[in-house]
C-alpha cells in the first residue's frame, strides 16, 4: 500500500514538473518570436543600406564613398526600427 502512494506521489509530481516545462516553454517561445523580429529588423536596415550603397556606386562610378554613406543610414535605420519593434513590445515607455 505504501509502494503505491510512493508512485502516486512520484505520478503527480512528474506531472507537476511537466505542466512548468510546457508553461516555460510558451514564455521562451514569446522572447524566441520577439528576438527573431528585432533581429530582422537590425539586418534588413543594414542590407538594404549596403545594397543600395552599391547599386548607387556602380552607377555614379565613385566606388566606396555611397557605399560608406549607404551603409551608415542603414545602420541609423536599422537601430531605429529596432527601438520601434523594442517600443511595441513594452520595453520602452
Amino acid at each position: 500500500m505504501e509502494k503505491i502512494k510512493e508512485i502516486e506521489r512520484k505520478l503527480k509530481d512528474l506531472k507537476k514538473k511537466r505542466q512548468e516545462t510546457l508553461n516555460n516553454n510558451k514564455i521562451n517561445g514569446k522572447y524566441y518570436s520577439m528576438a527573431i523580429n528585432v533581429s530582422l529588423e537590425l539586418i534588413t536596415g543594414i542590407g538594404l543600406g549596403v545594397i543600395l550603397g552599391l547599386l548607387v556606386d556602380n552607377h555614379l562610378q565613385t566606388k566606396p564613398i555611397m557605399f560608406i554613406i549607404f551603409f551608415i543610414v542603414g545602420t541609423i535605420v536599422g537601430f531605429y526600427n529596432m527601438y520601434k519593434s523594442l517600443k511595441k513590445y513594452g520595453y520602452f515607455k
